[in-house]
């Protein structure tokens, strides 16, 4: 099941330059269950990134990119 997940979320980043990926240990841990292992190696920092601990801190990104 991870190893899907990986694969597709891979595969979305491939296909579609828009796409990127935010959250809490996701850039070079590659999350708590290493769903995003990797990612960030593939398609670097400004794509696949961490945010801070904090729920605010999160939207406050993700509005900032919007």
């Amino acid at each position: 099941m991870i190893e899907a997940l990986n694969q597709e979320l891979s595969l979305e980043l491939e296909r579609d330059p828009r796409v990127v990926l935010l959250g809490q240990d996701i850039g070079v841990n590659g999350g708590v269950f290493r769903v995003t292992e990797q990612l960030q190696q593939r398609f670097g920092e400004t794509r696949v990134f961490d945010t801070p601990l904090s729920e605010s801190g999160i939207i406050g990104t993700s509005v900032g990119m919007a």
